[in-house]
């Protein structure tokens, strides 16, 4: 390890949880293809919506059973407001992928990215019917980058 580097650890508690999630929606809601359906998010503000994405988050990472939402009515509802489809879920996966690389590593950081890979193809593919190639690609471990905005 050189001068200026440090360890990366993995995601632990809800903090960690919640340190992820301020910094990839930090980036969600300015984001130039994503903005629009977060259009939501960025009214009610992300306080409002941070403690379910945490639930959420923490019953998939750690079985925490937090979370007894339905995450597919929440995403029906938006896309009735405003439509989006594979490139959304592309580049939503894009971020969660690259914010998670930054932060952390190990067992629980590596389960962050398949089941966002996961999440996101099924949540396409029952929302549209139609496959993400790039959602599919992260899903089956290639390497991406993260496309352009």
């Amino acid at each position: 390890m050189t001068q200026g580097e440090h360890m990366i650890g993995d995601l632990t508690c809800r903090a960690d949880v919640e340190a992820l999630l301020r910094r990839f929606y930090g980036r969600a809601l300015v984001d130039d293809l994503l903005a629009e359906p977060f259009t939501e998010v960025r009214e009610q503000g992300l306080e409002s919506h941070l403690p379910v994405m945490c639930d959420f988050w923490e019953t998939v990472l750690f079985g925490a059973g937090k979370y007894r939402g339905s995450a597919l009515r929440v995403h029906q509802r938006v896309r009735g407001q405003h439509p989006f489809g594979a490139e959304h879920f592309d580049r939503w996966l894009a971020l969660w992928h690259q914010t998670v690389d930054e932060m952390y590593a190990g067992p629980h950081a590596d389960r962050a990215k398949v089941q966002g890979a996961g999440i996101a193809t099924s949540m396409n593919r029952r929302l549209s019917g139609l496959p993400s190639m790039a959602a599919e690609a992260l899903r089956l471990g290639v390497p991406t980058s993260v496309p352009p905005a």
